[in-house]
Order: C-alpha cells, then structure tokens, then sequence
C-alpha cells in the first residue's frame, strides 16, 4: 500500500494530492475501491514517518488537506522500485512496467 500510494502522490501533481483525489485514483488505475478506515490512517502514518508532508489548500474553492512526497519518501520510492524489478522481471509485469 506504501508504495502505491508513494507512485500516485509522486506522480500526479506537483501541488500535492487531496484524500479523494488519491481514492480515485487508486480506482481508476487498479479498480480496487478503499474506504476512508483504510486511506487516512496510512497516510497519517506515512507522514509520521517524514514520507509525506501535507499541507491545506483550496480545491475548486473548498479547502482540502493535500499530500506531497518529501525527499525521504522519493528515496523510499526508488529503492522499492529498484527492489520490485530484481523480484519481478519486466517481462512478468503487464505491458514491461511494474
């Protein structure tokens, strides 16, 4: 779950990412749907753990807690990577991506 929601925070705006936005997200690219029980207490404990930072902003002019990936996170990020593909062969992965 960490490194997943690492890739999509990392990934999909320099802005950082909002609760919701993770969620669908998470949908869309593995079509799996996670509750809220599920989301929020592992990002609290990534940020605890200096992985992620978030900040409040304004979304669509309502105010949102967005989450950004801090340096730590982007190291944790490579090396998982970096691990994935010595476990997983590119050509086991759909379409040579892990």
């Amino acid at each position: 779950m960490e490194t997943v929601l690492l890739g999509l925070i990392s990934n999909e705006t320099p802005n950082g990412l909002h609760g919701y936005a993770i969620f669908n997200a998470i949908q869309r690219k593995f079509a799996v749907r996670l509750g809220p029980s599920t989301l929020y207490p592992e990002l609290k404990l990534m940020e605890s753990r200096g992985l992620v930072k978030s900040l409040w902003g304004v979304d669509n002019g309502r105010p949102r807690k967005k989450y950004k990936i801090t340096e730590s996170g982007q190291n944790l990020l490579y090396h998982y990577s970096a691990e994935l593909k010595v476990i997983i062969p590119a050509s086991a992965t759909c379409c040579g991506q892990i």
